[in-house]
Order: structure tokens, then C-alpha cells, then sequence
């Protein structure tokens, strides 16, 4: 076996954030579950990512939390000294990122002391059980009592229609000796080719096309990341507890906020089903079952510190919640579902006199749950389960502004200067409400243009950067269907980006902490 254990190496990942691996949205949802989270913000704390690719994410979190200190391991040399980069730019001092494999790591995990947070997006699912095994006793060894580990991993049954793809691409790729991209482009068209010949195998698997189709959508490095490796491996969730129970993991809820009131949001047949089963490993494959469940995000602890009763109404009461957009308008003859939210079991429509005060009450700045009850005028279960869902939508964020900005500000200048240069990168953070936003190629690149005057350019000046920045990285600016690729042509489209920053971007952007 190489270096790379089958893990396809040939595009890096992704330059992605996760909101859910913040420690603010895991310590919300283990209070939400019961238990304790460890320690305080007064008291020095670690946290640690497995497998954390380009260290972006894990970058944006710090900028955060410069209370904690942050190490992200990944066996990727080329990931790793990415992410170290990216720390020199910003001068984050408390993160670093350590070349390592999981087999090696977890013969010492003392090397690598103690953590109050493990977390590890996706990767269970693309790598070798042998290296599972390991990252399982790696997390084992290293939570605290009281820790959370967070993991999210492809699920049974809700990837069984994806097994084919995964298993032809791998093989045509191997026999045939094709580049990951060739792999992933030829692949699909040979998949497509067979459920127009309504090959047996596609008409089993109706979902098919629908999986294929969605492929010019999503970036390149994450389907090769996705398809291409020589292990992958889809969960059912009674696998995952027989691998981390042994470790003195216990399950203790879902991470992902939709998902918080899911059995009681099921159809009474479903319910019904449900019903019959009493052993809690069994209620969560059945309800991945009844749902098609695809994916996961679990939170397991180590050792639970239970919240008495009392203690979790007080702090789930006193949880601040920031507004970060409202729901779209529904279009006409729809307004029954202004207030429509996507989860596992399809679309859920919010009772306007539950949803429509806590939408306007936070309107006016953050508000704590308490206050939310108050403005309307509903229990806190009631308001917890529509808070559930806004969290989901991406409407609302935990409010947790860090007492130090700097961090955060530097961070973004780095990730504006890098953009410049041609970096894909999309997020900024905003320390003013303790979260982060995403942010286009062109807004990071009139951002770092910006900076460069010191902020004192004009629109025309910074149109006519912003310009000759992308027409120097071959970049362009659509207009309409057209693509402009010249520095006259992209002119007037670019002053017109550039007014709009300077008007309306920039300044939102200051009051939310992104820049000083």
C-alpha cells in the first residue's frame, strides 16, 4: 500500500467551511441533546480537525475563537503546506496544521495531547477501514470526558443508487489508466449512455440520472474527492456506533439543526413505524430508512456530562441568535409557503403566527430565545423547533462575536489578497455576529483593490482594477449570456460591480466586523 492508503491525490479538496464544526453550533447542539459542553470561554481549550484538506475552514473558525487553540492533521503534503501558508498570510497564532497519517498518529496519540473538540467532515467515508479504525482509536485516545467528536459521513440507504457510479468510474479509471478529470467527465457519459439503453442496472436505480445530472454543478476536485478513491464507503449508522462505541463513544444527537425535531415532524405512517422500535441504535437506521437518509452529521461524547433539566432550559434560553437573511418572498398564488424549509423529509411549511414574529423580532439585532418567546408569544418548544429550522435554512447563526476582531480582519485581508491573485477562494468572516459569509471572486477581488488605496478609491479607479485583475488571471465578466473578456469591454459592467461595493457591500461589510 502507498503513502495515500487508495485515497485519491490527484486534485486536492475543496476550499469549503462548514458552519457545523464550529464549537459555538457543536456547544449548542449538545446542550440541545443534554449535554454539558466542556468548559467555559474563560478557560483554555483545544480543538481538532481530522483530515482538515486545505485548512480553510479550519482558518475561519480560528479567526473566531482566538481563545482556542486549533490543530488540523491531514496526510496530504500538498494540503498541508497550503493551510501553513494561509496562517503565515493571516498571522493566526492559534492555529497550526501537522502533516500526519492516522495509522501512525494513533500509536501516539499522547503526541498530540488533549482535545475538548475532534471533528472530521466526511472523511469515514473515503478512506480504507483499516484507517478508520485508526482515526476511531486516534479520537478515543485524545476527547476529554465531557468532549464532543463530530463527524459527518455518507449514509445507507440513501447512497445506494451512487455505489454504481462510484464502483465504474474506479474501475474504468484503474483499467483504463485515466486522469481523475477524464475519469469523471468520460465516466458520466458512459452512465448516461447506459440509461439510455435502459441497461437493466438504471431502470433498478431510477435516481441515477438525477445524480449524474447534477455533476457540471459541483466542483471538479470534489467529485474526483467524492468518487475516485480506491476505498469508499457508505454507513449505515449501526456500523459507525460499532466502530466508535468501542472507543467510549456514545451517541448523542444529530448536528445538523433540521433534524432536531425529525421524528416528530415524520408522517403518521411513518411515525407509526417508528413506533415498533425501542432500541435507540435501531430508531436511527429505521428513521434513515423512512427518510432515504444520505448523510450525517452526529455528535458523539466521551463520557456525557449531563445538563440537569433546569440547567438546559437556562442556557438553551439564554442562546443569542443573529438574523443573517429572511426567507425569499414565495412567488404569487404560493404565499402559503413564505415560510417553507427543505429538510430530510421534504418540504416543511412554518405557521406564519410562529415564524413571522421571530423573523421580525430579529430584524432589529440579536435576540436571546427568551426574547424570542416573548415577541412570540409561544413556548420554548414550539420556538426551539421553528429556530431549528431558520438555523437549517441558513437564516439565523448562533450570535458569538469574539472580544478580539484583529484575527478575523487579517484573515481577511489575507483570503482578499489571495483571491487577487487567482485563489478560489468564497468566505470572509464576520466577527461583529461570530460567523462567516460567503463572498464572490469579484467581491474579494474589489475588496483587496480596495484595500490597496487604503480606501480611498473611486469607482471608476476601482472598476478599472477589478477589470484588469480578472483580465490578467483570464478571468471575465458575464453579461447577459455573453462573456466579456477584455479590459474595454469589461469596463462599464466592472465600475457598475465597484459602485455597488462601495455603496452597499463595503459598507454592510463594516458593520458586520469584516473590515476595520
Amino acid at each position: 500500500m502507498t503513502w495515500n492508503h487508495g485515497y485519491n491525490t490527484d486534485l486536492g479538496y475543496t476550499f469549503g467551511y462548514y458552519r457545523e464544526q464550529s464549537p459555538v453550533w457543536i456547544d449548542l447542539c449538545a446542550a440541545f441533546h443534554g449535554s454539558r459542553p466542556r468548559g467555559t470561554a474563560d478557560e483554555a481549550r483545544r480543538y481538532l480537525e481530522l483530515g482538515c484538506g486545505q485548512g480553510v475552514n479550519l482558518c475561519l473558525i480560528a479567526a473566531l475563537h482566538p481563545e482556542v487553540e486549533f490543530v488540523g492533521i491531514d496526510f496530504n503534503p500538498t494540503h498541508i503546506a497550503h493551510a501553513q501558508q494561509l496562517v503565515r498570510a493571516a498571522r493566526l497564532s492559534n492555529v497550526h496544521f501537522v502533516e500526519g497519517d492516522f495509522l501512525e498518529l494513533a500509536n501516539d496519540p499522547a503526541s498530540l495531547g488533549a482535545f475538548d473538540w475532534i471533528t472530521a467532515h466526511g472523511i469515514p467515508s473515503w478512506i480504507a477501514p483499516l484507517v478508520h479504525a485508526a482515526l476511531a482509536k486516534l479520537v478515543g485516545a485524545c476527547l476529554q470526558p465531557g468532549g464532543v467528536y463530530y463527524t459527518s459521513y455518507n449514509t445507507l440507504p440513501g447512497w445506494l443508487s451512487a455505489m454504481p457510479i462510484q464502483h465504474l468510474l474506479r474501475l474504468w479509471q484503474v483499467r483504463e489508466g485515466l486522469p481523475s478529470l477524464t475519469a469523471i467527465d468520460q465516466g458520466r457519459e458512459r452512465l448516461l449512455a447506459l440509461i439510455e439503453a435502459k441497461a437493466a442496472m438504471a431502470q433498478a436505480l431510477p435516481t441515477l440520472r438525477a445524480r449524474l445530472e447534477k455533476f457540471p454543478q459541483l466542483a471538479k476536485n470534489y467529485l474526483v474527492q467524492e468518487y475516485l478513491h480506491d476505498k469508499w464507503v457508505p454507513f449505515w449508522f449501526d456500523e459507525m456506533h460499532a466502530a466508535l462505541s468501542p472507543h467510549k463513544l456514545e451517541f448523542l444527537g444529530s448536528a445538523t439543526a433540521g433534524e432536531w425535531y425529525l421524528p416528530s415532524m415524520l408522517p403518521e405512517a411513518f411515525k407509526q413505524v417508528l413506533a415498533a422500535y425501542s432500541d435507540p441504535i435501531e430508531r436511527q437506521v429505521m428513521l434513515d430508512v423512512l427518510v432515504n437518509q444520505s448523510f450525517r452529521r452526529d455528535l458523539w461524547v466521551k463520557g456525557k456530562d449531563p445538563l440537569w433539566p433546569g440547567e438546559q432550559r437556562t442556557r438553551l434560553l439564554e442562546t443569542r441568535l443573529v438574523l443573517l437573511s429572511l426567507p425569499p418572498a414565495p412567488q404569487a398564488g404560493e404565499e402559503a409557503k413564505r415560510f417553507a424549509y427543505q429538510t430530510a423529509i421534504g418540504e416543511v411549511l412554518g405557521k406564519p403566527e410562529v415564524y413571522a414574529p421571530l423573523y421580525e423580532a430579529l430584524q432589529s439585532g440579536p435576540k436571546s430565545i427568551a426574547e424570542l418567546i416573548e415577541a412570540s408569544g409561544q413556548n420554548l418548544p414550539s420556538t426551539l423547533q421553528a429556530v431549528s429550522l431558520m438555523l437549517h435554512a441558513g437564516h439565523a447563526a448562533p450570535f458569538a462575536p469574539p472580544k478580539e476582531t484583529r484575527p478575523a480582519q487579517a484573515l481577511n485581508r489575507a483570503l482578499a489578497q489571495a483571491a487577487a491573485h487567482g485563489a478560489p477562494y468564497n468566505y470572509l468572516v464576520a466577527p461583529a455576529g461570530g460567523y462567516v459569509i460567503t463572498a464572490s471572486d469579484t467581491q474579494l477581488m474589489l475588496l483587496a483593490a480596495w484595500q490597496r488605496t487604503k480606501g480611498a478609491a473611486q469607482p471608476e479607479a476601482l472598476g478599472e482594477a477589478l477589470a484588469q485583475n480578472l483580465a490578467a488571471l483570464g478571468k471575465g465578466l458575464k453579461e447577459g449570456e455573453q462573456l466579456l473578456t477584455t479590459v474595454e469591454a469589461m469596463r462599464p459592467k466592472a465600475q457598475g460591480l465597484a459602485a455597488e461595493f462601495l455603496n452597499n457591500t463595503l459598507p454592510t461589510w463594516k458593520r458586520l466586523g469584516v473590515v476595520g
